[in-house]
């Protein structure tokens, strides 16, 4: 425990009077003393918001397939920039796809006037002339690609409606516009989801996605089992379930080599000075969640993390109050404190942070 800023006391257990509702330190206070549940926290930098759940793709193992279809408008975009103003960097990232947005290039723009980075994730198959203009203009720092196979009826098979051969193309056609016209950025990045079919495709993705003009490596990750997923999946999918461990360490495995082959994201970002640490620190006692990204639905409602689909309080949205609101309601600050001491709600089972 800290008290103020210098004094701490550890190894000490503490008394709980059920009459008062207080706790005391007998061997260090006589007087009770109150506990700031706050201190934990730190004041985010980071803001992953999602622009739409509208996709061209129909990825089975998607939960944006199974979400009510929207964008989010711009004015309240707006708004959200005004309730966040310590924001640094912003995640244009959710469960669609974000150039499907007409006004995602608008949102962009307000973001870099206040000096704002701006990093997003896109499914590569949008990459026209002049969507690759606007994207080198527009000063986005990073466009991540995912990309789950190098074999075109592999890939249609998890990333259904998808044209493999169309997302090279766009790969291609950005990073040549970026270097011909002399931009820095975007930075293109690689990412995807491996299963027990492709889990040792990530040599040959990588490889790929070089020769045709990424540059860095982000993620790969298997079937996502947190139970706010699972019950999306169809038939096939739920069989993959069992094999997730085993895509997971084939995954850990070959990372290795691709990090050998391309920068990680992780360096870029500390070249960059973009502030990407998002895990938080540790209790030292069990498993825990300090998430240090606040992640916002389209319906500017904050969740406890990105695969948290359902708001879960009215107060905490960043339309309608300002984060510090948010961060200082009883129930948020609860939340975040049981999630950091790892008592977990019904909604964390099957995320790798309660194992």
């Amino acid at each position: 425990m800290r008290f103020g800023k210098n004094q701490w006391v550890t190894d000490i257990h503490p008394v709980y009077c059920p009459d008062c509702r207080q706790y005391s330190l007998p061997d260090v206070h006589q007087e009770p003393i109150q506990v700031d549940a706050r201190l934990w926290f730190a004041t985010p930098p980071f803001l992953n918001i999602e622009p739409t759940t509208r996709c061209n793709f129909n990825c089975w193992y998607c939960v944006g397939r199974h979400m009510a279809q929207e964008d989010i408008r711009v004015e309240d975009f707006a708004r959200a920039l005004d309730n966040f103003p310590t924001v640094k960097t912003i995640a244009l990232v959710g469960e669609g796809e974000p150039l499907l947005h007409k006004g995602f290039f608008a949102m962009v723009e307000m973001a870099r006037a206040r000096r704002i980075r701006v990093l997003m994730i896109s499914n590569g198959s949008t990459l026209s002339q002049s969507v690759v203009k606007k994207l080198c203009e527009s000063g986005i720092a990073y466009v991540g690609i995912s990309i789950d196979s190098i074999d075109p009826a592999t890939f249609a098979r998890s990333r259904i409606d998808g044209d493999l051969k169309k997302v090279w193309q766009g790969i291609k056609r950005l990073r040549r516009y970026r270097d011909d016209h002399g931009y820095l950025y975007p930075k293109i990045g690689l990412k995807g989801t491996l299963f027990s079919y492709s889990q040792d495709e990530m040599p040959g993705i990588v490889a790929e996605a070089k020769k045709h003009g990424v540059e860095i490596f982000e993620s790969f990750q298997a079937l996502n089992p947190m139970r706010t997923y699972v019950p999306i999946y169809p038939e096939e999918g739920l069989n993959e379930l069992p094999h997730a461990g085993r895509v997971a360490s084939s995954i850990s495995r070959d990372s290795a080599y691709s990090l050998e082959q391309m920068e990680s994201v992780l360096d870029f970002c500390q070249r960059e000075k973009i502030e990407v640490g998002k895990n938080g620190t540790p209790n030292g006692l069990r498993k825990n969640c300090d998430e240090q990204w606040i992640y916002a639905l389209l319906s500017g409602d904050v969740t406890p993390c990105c695969q948290i689909k359902t708001p879960l309080d009215s107060e905490w949205n960043l339309f309608s109050h300002s984060l510090d609101h948010v961060r200082a309601d009883p129930h948020y600050e609860n939340t975040r404190f049981n999630l950091w001491n790892g008592l977990f709600p019904s909604y964390c089972e099957g995320c790798w942070k309660t194992r």
